[in-house]
């Protein structure tokens, strides 16, 4: 059963079965039977065993998914913890700490207080802004005053325009109808009493 070569020179190579094995050799094949008390203990009583080890490992699974979890929020938490004291912007290491403060020194960064006011036809609109910096950690010794939005005329009493809708027709209550005779009763003759 070598390797044919055709007239063109190429080889061709025959197929294989190696997976199938015949039934007359399953038949002919002899059953031994071998009885093992301590492996068929092992076998039955193990049934219970597996599954508590199955058990075991996926409740380890979910703590250690819980686990991460939490400290990944814990994460996420301090994150955005630094974010708000440090006004939306992420924080900086030590060493650009000490940049920025060498920073500072040279180049004084324009002040952010001021106050602007807008006027609106009939209102007044005071806005006003200050810098608030971390070295102010009581706040500031003045207190502010909310600015409360106030209108020029306030002493004339404003007359609104109320659209006078057309009322709804009032329908007439309708009285109950009798009840129509049965057959039954027009045959014998019973009339219905009146009020």
């Amino acid at each position: 059963m070598g390797a044919e070569i055709e007239d063109n020179g190429a080889i061709q190579i025959p197929p294989t079965r190696a997976g199938h094995i015949k039934k007359r050799a399953l038949k002919n094949k002899a059953v031994s039977v071998s009885f093992n008390e301590k492996d068929l203990k092992d076998y039955v009583t193990g049934f219970h065993k597996r599954k508590k080890k199955r058990r075991k490992e996926a409740v380890k699974q979910q703590e250690e998914k819980l686990r991460i979890k939490r400290i990944v929020a814990r994460k996420q938490r301090k994150l955005e913890k630094e974010l708000a004291l440090h006004g939306g912007a992420p924080p900086a290491t030590n060493e650009s700490d000490d940049y920025e403060e060498d920073h500072e020194e040279s180049e004084p960064i324009a002040s952010v207080n001021g106050t602007t006011k807008y006027d609106n036809g009939d209102m007044h609109v005071t806005v006003t802004t200050t810098e608030i910096s971390r070295e102010d950690k009581d706040g500031p010794s003045e207190k502010t005053q909310a600015a409360v939005p106030r209108l020029i005329e306030a002493d004339k009493t404003h007359k609104l325009s109320v659209s006078k809708k057309k009322s709804f027709k009032k329908v007439p209550k309708h009285k109950s109808r009798s009840k129509p005779q049965n057959k039954r009763d027009k045959k014998k003759g019973k009339t219905k009493n009146k009020r």
